[in-house]
């Protein structure tokens, strides 16, 4: 008996994003707006329009990029090609499947309006002098017994359709997406439109920067599938190889633009270094950026100003304040090594004038707010001679920090919830990280001072909050400062499991477990027994099991 065919029920008008959000759509076409303001990737209407028989027309002008589809076959080819596994077809399997906007689609995502931004930088992104980072990762393909097929398939296109470009447009646009999909579930929150607008730009006139997003991508991958493969091994060798070539590049040609170029991706590759490397591996390429860094500064008198000395200084707040997006990372890698490695920063700050409270630009990214970033790198400064007020009294900062009040950060089409209760949790657990280091780092109190012990239980309290979220990524230097002033066993052991947690592709600044031999010397060291310790302590087991 033949059974009855059901007749489809109504049509969703939602948006693929915004169904899966449980969102109201606002029905805008061809990409929902709400999707777009809140940093999500519309996923569109095209699933609802199928399964309406509806048909859709070819456009009456060609588009290379539309024509026709590249056959898959190619694709894969070039993914077969490369040595560390960049499958340009992954990308767009990845945002068909998320079902869950904290998840792989958290937002952040570009638009695929904003796709378009970057078409002009594919035509000469790679010009004829600089084929060997491409030419290494065709090399097998060659080799490849499927070749003749491929350029059988090639040959059946249309000459009107540029083959090679379609396959060299898709493969950077999908890969910078991808790299953003890998790395967006632990941004602190959704980056503001003038800010995502202005890293597409960058990324339009920067091949330097797309090559070491390209390397990302396939690094974070890889430390998804498996940390310790072969995979990860290729992708470390492809750091230094880009190092060199980024060095020529500044050393070739002297412009600005090139200048900030390199040091934005030589930060890339610092990042890459700390998460797969060590700190001190990561910290080496800081110190070799710090040239381009000087160099831009010194550009822009805006940026320095006269020390009472009579040096010339960094203005800290200026360049928090200034547009260079490269400044501003370089200045918290700076910050944030010093702080955990107890070494002196390695340019001399001025404080002039106070930052605006508001953002710096980057706690979007960081979740660090701009005003305990003052403060923790004027301990840093401090401990590096500085005496200049407001450093020549660190009640000073204490007052400060203990005045400040976090911001709620609200996600524009999110309602308030967990998740921005976690962020509020993290910028309140930086206050204590301040205290901490005011108190222990400038002030001489040992880790038995009970205003010391009182921040380390409020930072164990935020930690759970967050404990099973992406946002808890960015705890780290929390779970360190913890780790001076356990005094117990039990909360030792908690400090080094959470420590341990900070690996893979879950890793915000450094890995967690370069620090456990730290606090176990200064456990079973000067802190043996639960005795108290101090951060000179801290330094000196620092330099003796992780020197730089």
């Amino acid at each position: 008996m033949s059974r009855p065919q059901l007749k489809p029920g109504p049509l969703p008008k939602s948006c693929l994003t915004c169904r899966q959000r449980r969102k109201k759509c606002d029905l805008t076409r061809p990409c929902c707006e709400r999707c777009l303001r809140g940093g999500f990737k519309c996923l569109g209407y095209t699933n609802h329009e199928l399964r309406g028989g509806a048909h859709q027309e070819e456009p009456a002008t060609p588009i290379p990029s539309q024509s026709r589809p590249v056959p898959s076959t190619v694709l894969a080819s070039r993914s077969r090609s490369n040595p560390i596994g960049f499958n340009p077809e992954q990308s767009l399997t990845v945002s068909q499947n998320c079902q869950h906007p904290n998840h792989t689609c958290a937002g952040g995502c570009l638009a695929p309006s904003t796709f378009k931004l970057l078409h002009p930088v594919l035509t000469h992104w790679v010009n004829d002098g600089e084929r060997s980072f491409e030419a290494t990762l065709d090399a097998q393909a060659c080799k490849s017994p499927s070749n003749g097929m491929i350029h059988i398939m090639c040959a059946s296109i249309p000459p009107s359709v540029d083959a090679t470009k379609i396959i060299e447009e898709r493969r950077v646009i999908n890969t910078i997406y991808e790299y953003q999909m890998q790395r967006v579930t632990y941004w602190f929150t959704v980056p503001p439109v003038s800010v995502r607008d202005s890293m597409i730009n960058r990324l339009q006139n920067s091949k330097t920067t797309i090559w070491a997003i390209y390397l990302g991508t396939n690094l974070f991958r890889e430390l998804g599938e498996d940390p310790r493969g072969a995979g990860v091994v290729r992708c470390i060798n492809w750091i230094d190889k880009l190092e060199q070539r980024f060095s020529s590049y500044f050393h070739n040609s002297s412009t600005l633009n090139d200048a900030a170029d390199c040091l934005l991706a030589e930060l890339e590759l610092a990042f890459f270094r700390f998460a797969t490397i060590n700190i001190v591996s990561g910290y080496a390429m800081i110190q070799k950026a710090l040239p381009k860094f000087l160099f831009l500064v010194a550009a822009d008198p805006s940026l320095y100003v006269e020390h009472p000395s009579g040096n010339l200084v960094v203005s800290l707040p200026r360049v928090l304040g200034a547009s260079q997006y490269e400044l501003k990372r370089f200045i918290i890698y700076d910050i944030a090594t010093a702080l955990v490695l107890g070494t002196p920063p390695l340019v001399e700050y001025g404080y002039d004038c106070e930052c605006n409270p508001a953002s710096h630009g980057l706690e979007w990214i960081h979740g660090v707010p701009v005003a305990l970033v003052e403060t923790i790198s004027q301990v840093n400064s401090w401990r590096a001679g500085s005496r200049v007020a407001p450093l020549d009294d660190w009640r000073n900062l204490e007052r400060r920090v203990l005045a400040w009040e976090p911001q709620p950060v609200v996600v524009e089409g999110d309602e308030i919830g967990t998740e921005s209760v976690a962020r509020l949790a993290v910028q309140e657990g930086w206050r204590h990280v301040a205290l901490i280091y005011i108190y222990m780092g400038m002030s001489g109190a040992s880790s038995h001072d009970s205003r010391v012990q009182t921040s380390i239980r409020q930072i164990v309290q935020l930690g759970e909050t967050v404990a099973n979220l992406p946002v808890g990524v960015h705890m780290f230097v929390h779970c360190v400062m913890v780790g001076l002033g356990a005094r117990y066993e039990k909360h030792r052991s908690l400090v080094r499991k959470r420590l341990l947690s900070f690996k893979g592709t879950h890793i915000w600044f450094f890995q967690g477990r370069e620090f456990c031999p730290v606090l176990d010397h200064l456990w079973h060291g000067v802190g043996a027994g639960g005795a108290p310790v101090t951060w000179d302590d801290y330094v000196r087991s620092r330099c003796t099991v992780l020197p730089v």
